[in-house]
């Protein structure tokens, strides 16, 4: 049998790449750019999961703080779960009330600080419900919410 020489293929037009000299060059594809746009786009991703496990971390702590507090403030009643409870500053203790600022009023709280509302969860960890003593909206059995 004879022998076919190096640069003869038997069906030419089946290959998957130029089998002739005047065949078209190779061409390498840019690996370099492709792995710099990969890295970028994943160090996004990671500076963007790291900003919202600290941020998760921080509620965390923030949470375990007024829990402390909690914990350690003044209580004379058992505390339901799923209640809203307030708890309050006066004069270097803390103490918890059923009572909202509102049913308090102005001049008994001239000597105390509102420090927020919380509800006690089926766990047993207390919850921040709001910010702002002014924003507490209360609907009293029997009466119409204002909308």
């Amino acid at each position: 049998m004879k022998k076919k020489p190096d640069n003869v293929v038997d069906s030419p037009l089946t290959m998957p790449y130029g089998t002739n000299v005047g065949a078209p060059a190779f061409q390498v594809p840019d690996v370099a750019g492709y792995k710099k746009e990969l890295a970028a786009e994943a160090s996004h991703r990671f500076h963007q999961r790291y900003n919202e496990i600290e941020q998760e971390f921080k509620e965390l702590v923030d949470q375990a703080q007024y829990n402390d507090r909690i914990l350690n403030a003044y209580l004379s009643f058992k505390p339901n779960i799923g209640e809203i409870y307030h708890l309050y500053e006066q004069e270097g203790s803390d103490f918890v009330s059923m009572l909202s600022p509102q049913d308090w009023g102005e001049s008994y709280m001239k000597n105390k600080s509102f420090v927020g509302s919380f509800k006690l969860k089926a766990d047993n960890v207390w919850e921040r419900i709001m910010e702002e003593p002014n924003s507490i909206d209360y609907c009293y059995p029997g009466s119409d919410p204002q909308v």
